[in-house]
């Protein structure tokens, strides 16, 4: 017990000697730099700025935070916040060459554009989710042209980035063909991340002419039995980045999460998965089930090229499209309206309604998932 007490005493001992030291150089730094005295400056390797021997802050990117006691006095801090930025504007200056120069960026999971593990820059919201805005995070000493000269680099390599991982999806607005209903669909397609329900926008599909059909190749579109959906927009990175920048847009501060990279099939028996969320994400809902919509597409041609007289034999090929069991397997059938002819058979036909619903177009709203609601993703 006395033990403790004294290495606990001996502790803050050590803390107030070392808080007291550190007070009393600053004092005398500060006392230098407000008769003119020039005092020593260096960055070391450890990106921790040295000011006549003293550890005054460390760059953190462009950001220089300081680090010295509470006890100092304003009148000491205002000195040494002049010397410590007037110490690190020509190593701003470097760095941004640096970044400009190397291009060794990377855009976060959090909106932000990191160098060095360091963010230098965050979003602001754009005309639309897939061309937002840059913010510079910097000190405040760092000069205006290397400000702007910074701003415009990140802007033109943030566009480059999203249309290099998202070209189709950037595409679909660009489309200048004559044909309205063509325009509708790719602006539908544009407006819901890429997935569409084919029932929700039939009616137009229908009304695109088998020639103007062809550009649907053209412009990485996939008509398929259930969705209209962009493939190259299924991939891992694609689906991570318009999804980041989709709920950046929409201020969506849900902890809905990306389903993992590799997985066709999902059970949720907990019901803790949001449908419209996932169908973005590019999951269609099926009870507790959801299929990626491609995936669920390679399914219903196997079915098409099995099926005969209306009828078709499940094949291990069709359960392994999924990665599911065969009991899962079998009430995901019932669920898409197959049925089961026999108990004790693998033969299957449909009976669901060939019913499709008729078309409604998109109302702008400012909650992401009212915007969902408009666009029936039920």
């Amino acid at each position: 017990m006395s033990k403790n007490i004294e290495d606990n005493l001996s502790d803050k001992l050590h803390d107030e000697i070392t808080k007291s030291f550190i007070d009393k150089r600053i004092s005398v730094l500060s006392r230098g730099l407000k008769q003119d005295v020039k005092l020593n400056t260096e960055i070391n390797t450890k990106d921790e700025l040295i000011i006549d021997g003293q550890l005054i802050g460390k760059l953190k990117g462009l950001k220089l935070n300081l680090e010295f006691t509470s006890g100092t006095l304003d009148t000491d801090v205002k000195s040494l916040k002049k010397a410590a930025r007037q110490g690190i504007s020509e190593e701003l200056i470097r760095r941004v060459k640096e970044i400009i120069k190397n291009k060794d960026i990377e855009f976060s999971q959090n909106y932000k554009i990191i160098w060095k593990n360091y963010p230098i820059a965050k979003l602001r919201k754009g005309n639309n989710y897939l061309h937002p805005e840059i913010e510079i995070i910097a000190d405040e000493n760092l000069e205006n042209n290397s400000k702007e000269e910074l701003l415009n680099f990140l802007n033109i390599w943030l566009k480059s980035y999203i249309e290099e991982e998202l070209k189709d999806l950037i595409n679909l607005i660009k489309t200048e063909n004559k044909n309205k209903y063509l325009r509708a669909l790719a602006f539908q397609l544009y407006e819901s991340n890429g997935v569409l329900k084919r029932s929700n926008i039939e009616d137009v599909v229908k009304a695109i002419s088998k020639e103007d059909r062809k550009q649907f190749r053209k412009l990485g579109i996939k008509i398929g039995r259930y969705h209209i959906f962009l493939p190259r927009m299924l991939k891992p990175k694609a689906v991570s980045l318009r999804i980041l920048l989709w709920k950046f847009y929409n201020s969506f501060v849900e902890s809905s999460e990306i389903p993992k990279s590799g997985l066709n099939f999902l059970t949720d028996n907990q019901n803790k998965f949001d449908k419209k969320f996932l169908l973005l994400c590019g999951f269609e809902n099926f009870g507790n089930y959801y299929i990626r919509v491609d995936i669920l597409e390679k399914l219903f041609l196997k079915i098409i090229d099995s099926t005969k007289d209306g009828k078709f034999k499940i094949s291990s090929e069709m359960m392994n499209l999924l990665g599911c069991s065969k009991e899962n397997f079998y009430k995901v059938m019932g669920l898409m309206n197959y049925k089961r002819e026999k108990k004790d058979e693998d033969i299957f036909s449909y009976k669901g309604s060939r019913k499709i619903s008729r078309v409604k177009f998109i109302k702008r709203k400012n909650n992401p998932f009212e915007k969902l609601s408009s666009l029936n993703l039920k």
